[in-house]
């Protein structure tokens, strides 16, 4: 039997085993030299191919601009709102800054698609000063004209108009202008002017006779007769207002409901309560709704009727001291403020015929009507006061030592400010008590004749307007 060698101890020469193992060695290392090798390349054909291949953006445009400045102490600038023009290439604000804003340099801060927005940028001053700038340095805001933006690309670039507006003139003077003197030929009692259907119609007592003459609403009204049939010469002006496309007043001596759907021919509307007070709209999600203050089982009652008066929800009861005849109303309906929506109520008197000396906020919240009265404000008496809403705030006609004092509230009648000079009535701007005042769709204020001091009626037209309105 051949007996097997024990491989562990298996010799080879020792020539033939250093051969063996040198080129164990080589195959080894030049292995791992030739992985290393390769990587470099592949590394290198990397990078070649990132600066060969790669698409910048192409994309120029601006997308947000802001501003800021350190001498901007009111803070104005960070609330500017920008217009980007993109497709004529201008940048503004459409709101102007206040009259008298300066600042001599800014911050300014411009977006783009992307965080790598622009590769370079240009800008213009005044009076033609061209330079690239470095996104960092403050500019000379007022001279800024111009702004050229160049996309990530180096080549697509995009030029811009850019333009601060600044109020140049006080946008806050009311400019007032009389507008006729005696337009109302026949002798007047009382009078109340409304807009209904795009149109100033003036209703008033003439002796025992109730009349009334209307215009297209212009810069120069041209009145003509109304041949009113229907309506009682007890019918109170004071209680006119108008829902939708039909009027509603009520008369003093029966206290029924009178309506019209043309101005001129009127009809007595039978109701399901008695009606105290017609309060006007209610400006809520439902159009059509109007307020009412009814009695029901000896008690007066909110009431909430559709357009047409054929069904009331009775509500909550009103307070004692409410006003319920001769009271100045408006609707309040905030552009900017969703919550904001009431019926002021100034002047008139109570149930029990005294004067109404507050300023009363209606809401209606969950079928209730939710009231609280005003602040006071410091000055002005309430009765014959008009209240109208312009400029999307609340506006008061007061009286005070015979002359007119003209309030606003910036708070939605929390709190009532006197406005200043640059709003006061002209010197011959006649005070008065219970004037018509109604605002147009051209931002107007119109206000209509009202009692003098001397106890007289008076038959005048002025017109007044924000100067920001005539500046737009």
């Amino acid at each position: 039997m051949v007996k097997e060698k024990n491989l562990s101890t298996f010799a080879y020469p020792k020539q033939l085993w250093c051969t063996i193992v040198l080129k164990q060695m080589i195959s080894k290392y030049f292995l791992g030299a030739s992985l290393v090798i390769a990587n470099l390349l592949l590394f290198s054909s990397c990078l070649n191919s990132s600066n060969n291949n790669m698409e910048y953006p192409t994309d120029p445009q601006i997308y947000a601009i802001s501003l800021t400045s350190k001498t901007d102490t009111t803070n104005l600038l960070p609330g500017v709102v920008f217009t980007i023009d993109q497709v004529n290439g201008k940048l503004y604000n459409k709101e102007p800054l206040p009259y008298g804003f300066h600042v001599d340099s800014a911050m300014l801060k411009l977006t783009g698609s992307t965080s790598w927005a622009f590769s370079m940028i240009d800008l213009t001053l005044d009076p033609d000063s061209t330079y690239a700038w470095n996104a960092s340095d403050s500019i000379s805001i007022a001279r800024l004209r111009k702004i050229k933006t160049t996309a990530p690309d180096g080549v697509t670039s995009k030029n811009y108009d850019f333009q601060l507006n600044i109020y140049q003139e006080d946008p806050y003077i009311l400019i007032w202008g009389k507008i006729a003197g005696n337009y109302l030929g026949s002798p007047v009692e009382n009078q109340t002017t409304i807009i209904y259907n795009n149109r100033f119609y003036t209703y008033y007592k003439s002796g025992e006779e109730m009349k009334a003459v209307s215009t297209a609403i212009s810069e120069t009204p041209q009145w003509g007769t109304v041949n009113l049939s229907g309506i009682p010469h007890t019918l109170r002006l004071s209680s006119l207002i108008v829902s939708g496309d039909i009027i509603y007043a009520l008369d003093a001596a029966t206290g029924t409901v009178y309506r019209s759907t043309n101005g001129a021919d009127w009809s007595w509307v039978q109701t399901e309560y008695e009606v105290k007070a017609l309060y006007g709209e209610l400006p809520s999600s439902t159009p059509g709704n109007i307020l009412l203050a009814v009695s029901h089982d000896e008690k007066i009652k909110f009431a909430r009727a559709n357009n047409h008066l054929s069904d009331m929800v009775l509500m909550n009861d009103t307070p004692a001291n409410i006003p319920v005849t001769d009271f100045s109303s408006i609707k309040v309906e905030s552009s900017t403020s969703y919550a904001s929506k009431f019926i002021f109520l100034s002047g008139g008197a109570t149930t029990l015929g005294t004067s109404n000396d507050d300023i009363w906020l209606l809401q209606e919240d969950g079928g209730v009507i939710k009231y609280i009265r005003s602040k006071r404000p410091a000055e002005g008496a309430m009765k014959g006061s008009s209240l109208f809403f312009y400029d999307d705030k609340p506006y008061l006609i007061a009286t005070s030592a015979g002359k007119n004092l003209l309030m606003y509230s910036d708070n939605y009648g929390v709190d009532w400010i006197t406005a200043g000079e640059n709003q006061s009535f002209p010197a011959d701007f006649a005070g008065r008590t219970y004037p018509s005042v109604v605002t147009d769709a051209n931002n107007n204020i119109w206000i209509f004749g009202g009692i003098s001091s001397s106890n007289t009626p008076l038959v005048d037209i002025w017109k007044g307007r924000l100067n920001k309105f005539a500046l737009n």
